[in-house]
């Protein structure tokens, strides 16, 4: 597997469903087991769950569940992803990680400028979650590994020894007195996007990055995509 197709596949467990095990290192230094009062147990546990009922919830495309399984910066980052679908030029994408130029890229292949002009940023994630853009294959994720920050705040699942999911714990209404374990996705596209631009760094410095994130979108649907979307969301005749 050449280091394009690797990078692709790296870059696209949030949102197409391939498999978790390609995702390497990511950059960050390597958190400690907490020292929270609550039993480690019972927290690592609870941190299973979460991620448990989040896959389970995208495997049925079920938005609503979805979203209650996600930390709320989700739908900032989304509502962003949003108006970069809409307006974003590609000089304007060229400045963007080569990760959410992927997802906006995907977005516009998938809804149309009217479907976006419509939604907010809850709305495309939940818009997403239907369609199957987030990656539904995070239940094939073993949970043996799991970490706490010293803090006790932030988590991590990981798969031999490198981190594939992110989570953070985060108190809603009638979440309880202590909140809940949530899925991270703004840290997991912040942490995981400068390795995936490492190792696209020849692509990108040949093809620049909103060519390589359309190559990168090609090979996640194995299909043609119309090179249009690099200047907007295909309409709904297109």
């Amino acid at each position: 597997m050449n280091a394009i197709t690797r990078a692709g596949l790296l870059s696209l467990v949030l949102v197409s469903g391939c498999k978790p095990t390609v995702i390497l290192e990511a950059p960050e230094p390597e958190p400690t087991p907490t020292d929270a009062d609550s039993d480690p147990l019972v927290e690592y546990e609870a941190i299973r769950e979460s991620v448990r009922h989040y896959a389970a919830a995208l495997s049925a495309h079920d938005p609503k569940a979805a979203s209650e399984w996600v930390v709320s910066d989700t739908f900032g980052y989304y509502e962003d992803l949003r108006v970069a679908a809409l307006r974003a030029t590609r000089e304007q994408l060229e400045a963007w990680d080569l990760m959410s130029v992927m997802l906006i890229l995907q977005i516009r292949t998938q809804i149309t400028r009217e479907q976006l002009e419509s939604l907010d940023g809850l709305g495309l994630f939940e818009r997403a979650v239907t369609a199957g853009l987030v990656g539904e294959q995070i239940e094939d994720i073993v949970l043996d590994d799991v970490w706490l920050d010293d803090t006790g705040e932030h988590a991590q699942i990981r798969l031999d020894g490198e981190p594939v999911v992110w989570l953070r714990k985060e108190q809603r209404e009638g979440d309880g007195e202590h909140g809940r374990w949530r899925v991270d996705i703004p840290e997991m596209i912040r942490l995981l996007g400068p390795a995936i631009e490492a190792m696209a760094h020849d692509a990108v410095s040949a093809d620049g990055k909103v060519r390589t994130a359309l190559t990168f979108v090609e090979l996640s649907t194995e299909a043609f995509v119309d090179i249009a979307v690099l200047d907007g969301p295909l309409d709904a005749t297109d």
